[in-house]
């Protein structure tokens, strides 16, 4: 692949990176704020980067109608369901979704490298249980945002409506200070957040397709379970720069601390993303997958998989709360969220 769009790519990822962490996005975060506040601010964040991902895809595709922007999708059945339960379950478990995962990271908290090692182990898992016919196979499909009518001319027009209103708005209720002031805040507005990772994501997506490190984990665990060809190295570059962004977001705003000592907690790790692998092997993809990808290009499986996914979060807190857990309380004042640091 051409060292030039490797490059442009590196940056957008590690934008990626510098924005969840500024604004400590997580699922498991999103539904702990609608159990213990009833308020849903970052779960609208999700939705409005879905859209924005849509919404730049549809111009990219309109405005080059000789580039080919890639629009795989997954039809949906029990198989997918059941993995977005399972993932969401996981996630739980871990104490974090895909997102989390690597941003706590990307902040010092080793424990998560456990997470990840359990993650690849589900995945693999799956797939020689799925190779071997145990299970009943994932069904390709196209994305609809891949058919053509009238309805992809309204939707693109109502979808630039939507973005030049979101930017307005933005711009009107904007912190004090310049540019740079606002990009270096210690922690992002969530619609601030959404724009440019939404934005990023729909660059990448044409020029690379599908590139969540999710994906990357779950060819690796295929290439170890049968064999099949390993992930292109764009994928680990891109995972490298990710991690870079989250790094650098945390350095800045004090947020980074070593964590490398073998807590009790590992376990729980190892245990989650071992759940988490299993899911997304299911589905496939993380919550990263669906929410920058698999919504956007409206593949049939992604909703009901991602309702699916948040129904196995609220389970899953419910039923520890029943056996005297706490659930954290996420108080998100407006459009910001408190920093995690765990």
């Amino acid at each position: 692949m051409n060292i030039l769009i490797v490059s442009v790519a590196a940056i957008l990822v590690s934008t990626i990176g510098f924005a969840a962490h500024r604004a400590s996005l997580c699922s498991v975060r999103a539904v702990e704020e609608v159990l213990t506040t009833r308020r849903a601010f970052i779960l609208a964040s999700f939705v409005k980067m879905a859209l924005w991902v849509a919404g730049v895809t549809m111009l990219i595709a309109w405005t080059l109608p000789t580039y080919i922007v890639p629009m795989d999708g997954w039809s949906l059945s029990i198989l997918t369901i059941s993995g977005g339960v399972l993932f969401g379950v996981g996630a739980t478990v871990n104490g974090g979704c895909a997102f989390s995962t690597l941003t706590r990271l990307g902040a010092g908290n080793v424990g998560m490298i456990a997470s990840l090692l359990g993650f690849l182990g589900g995945a693999a898992t799956f797939g020689a249980i799925a190779a071997n016919g145990l299970t009943s196979s994932l069904g390709e499909g196209t994305a609809y945002l891949s058919r053509d009518g009238t309805w992809r001319v309204l939707a693109t027009v109502a979808l630039i409506l939507w973005m030049i209103w979101e930017l307005v708005r933005l711009v009107r209720t904007a912190r004090p200070g310049g540019w740079q002031q606002r990009f270096l805040a210690s922690s992002y507005r969530l619609s601030s957040a959404a724009v440019l990772m939404g934005i990023s994501s729909a660059v990448l997506y044409a020029m690379i397709g599908v590139w969540p490190y999710t994906r990357l984990l779950g060819e690796v665990a295929e290439n170890v379970a049968t064999g099949s060809r390993p992930p292109p190295a764009v994928l680990w570059i891109l995972f490298l720069a990710l991690i870079a962004g989250i790094g650098l977001s945390a350095w800045h705003s004090r947020r980074f601390r070593w964590q490398w000592r073998p807590r009790r907690d590992w376990t729980g790790f190892v245990v989650g993303g071992f759940l988490m692998g299993c899911g997304a092997a299911m589905i496939p993809g993380g919550n990263d997958v669906l929410i920058l990808h698999g919504i956007p290009s409206l593949s049939a499986h992604a909703v009901p998989a991602f309702l699916a996914m948040l129904v196995g979060i609220a389970a899953s807190l419910v039923g520890m709360h029943a056996v005297g857990w706490d659930i954290p309380r996420i108080d998100c004042k407006g459009d910001i969220c408190t920093p995690e640091l765990s």
